[in-house]
């Protein structure tokens, strides 16, 4: 016969299932006590996860929100154990959509697997504000970074070499470039 309604399942691995069966499967709420310390207590469709639940990994961080197919998925909420938080949407395990990260530096803003992508703010702890566009989780294309001091560059940004930029921009107005940005600066503000 096939394991069907509650029981627990001892795996040699060293993993704990105490739940329920269908059909031989993981099928509605069950917690797994996998052998690294990790838990995770939810609900199962067809053996994997799917629904909602809460992973509890061994080193701390944890994950509350809705699975599917076994991975992370909809709406979900991810605490690293250095006080990070991530609050989302999810797809196939990688934020797809608005993230808060509260702890140290905040970042609010679009992801795009897993990334930084689209528009975004980024707050630092140490009071500095960039706001703008990203790029495969980094500054690309246009935005704003406001230094704590009052320095501030409105401007292009760009992982490519400034090489690019016309001569002419550089002759009008006092040229910099550094850190990945390029513009012209007039006393303390980049433009």
């Amino acid at each position: 016969g096939e394991r069907e309604g509650r029981g627990v399942m001892r795996y040699a691995n060293g993993n704990v299932y105490d739940g329920e069966w269908k059909a031989g499967k993981r099928e509605g709420r069950g917690v797994v006590r996998y052998a690294d310390g990790s838990v995770y207590d939810g609900e199962y469709k067809a053996g994997e996860m799917e629904g909602r639940g809460v992973y509890r990994h061994a080193n701390g961080n944890v994950y509350d929100g809705e699975w599917k197919a076994g991975k992370m998925e909809g709406r979900g909420v991810y605490r690293h154990a250095n006080g990070n938080v991530y609050d989302g949407e999810y797809k196939a395990d990688n934020m797809e959509a608005i993230s808060k990260r509260p702890a140290p530096d905040v970042y609010e803003g679009e992801f795009k697997a897993g990334k930084k992508e689209g528009r975004g703010v980024y707050r630092y702890a140490n009071g500095d504000v960039y706001e703008g566009e990203y790029k495969a989780g980094k500054y690309e294309g246009r935005g704003v970074y406001r230094h704590a001091n009052g320095d501030v560059y409105d401007g292009e940004w760009s992982r490519a070499s400034t090489s690019r930029v016309r001569a002419s921009a550089r002759a009008s107005c006092g040229w910099r470039t550094g850190g990945g940005r390029r513009g012209c600066v007039t006393g303390r503000r980049w433009r």
